[in-house]
């Protein structure tokens, strides 16, 4: 679903800007089974543990309306079944927002078929009116399974998060959108050069109470001898701080390179009008 980049104030609601990643956008939001995604920090951390790739690097540019969203992380693999994560990620306004988030992460695989991941958040709130500041982390798991009797060469997986739980310093008038996302993907090979996957994530923001609500997103890719990508998506929001949209995108895997375009339609009223994601990587 929506990755939170800055969290808002219940009395003057702020945007809720997309995960930064130009691939999960592109697919409708989807973060929870993704896999060589640009930025598995922010989508589910467990998902980690299936890559092939021992150290990844990425950076993303995000624009919304007026907004503009940097974000940058890597993941590395130490010992065969463990890996790191660290991500930072910057949101600009033109009014004089300049909110920052450093993330920390480390997820673990579990077996043939588990991961399990854990992200520690220290984020950096600063307004033209007030500053703030505050701690929170996100517990991640996944499973990956491969279906033997469906389609070929077809996996199963499973991915759920919990994430955002923590708080502000002192008595800040800030709360973290504290929410829960779980979600369902399958891939399948049509030939050997022709792959296709598709998923939905269903979540609910239940902190605090003022942004309650159920979002959920379905997606599809179509990747051609894993070289390029086509995607297509649709996200459902059930409020207005979680905006309904399409979303389309590719991407080009190239030797260790890796580039996300993602492009979403959205009502003229809303927070995603017109807004589009580059995301760029280097796999090693």
């Amino acid at each position: 679903m929506l990755c939170i980049c800055c969290a808002f104030s219940a009395r003057a609601q702020e945007l809720m800007p997309a995960c930064p990643d130009a691939k999960s956008l592109g697919m409708g939001g989807l973060t929870m089974t993704t896999i060589g995604a640009s930025h598995t920090l922010y989508d589910n951390p467990a998902m980690a543990a299936f890559s092939v790739s021992p150290l990844q690097i990425s950076s993303s540019y995000h624009k919304e309306n007026d907004y503009d969203f940097y974000s940058v992380s890597g993941t590395g693999r130490f010992g065969e079944q463990n890996f790191a994560h660290i991500g930072w990620r910057q949101y600009l306004r033109e009014k004089g927002n300049n909110d920052k988030a450093l993330d920390l992460g480390y997820s673990r695989r579990i077996g043939a078929e588990w991961g399990i991941g854990i992200v520690g958040r220290y984020t950096h709130l600063k307004r033209p009116d007030a500053t703030a500041d505050a701690l929170a982390f996100d517990l991640s798991a996944a499973w990956s399974h491969p279906l033997e009797n469906v389609g070929t060469y077809s996996t199963l997986r499973v991915g759920a998060k919990i994430a955002d739980i923590g708080g502000y310093f002192d008595h800040s008038d800030y709360e973290l959108p504290a929410n829960f996302t779980a979600g369902v993907a399958l891939d399948t090979f049509l030939t050997d050069a022709h792959e296709i996957t598709v998923g939905t994530d269903f979540g609910y923001y239940f902190n605090p109470a003022a942004v309650r609500g159920f979002q959920w997103s379905i997606g599809a890719e179509y990747n051609l001898m894993q070289f390029v990508q086509l995607r297509a998506g649709y996200h459902y929001g059930e409020r207005s701080y979680y905006p309904t949209y399409t979303s389309v995108g590719a991407g080009i895997r190239f030797l260790h390179l890796r580039l996300d375009f993602a492009y979403l339609f959205a009502a003229k009223n809303s927070l995603f009008h017109n807004t589009y994601s580059f995301s760029f990587g280097l796999d090693f």
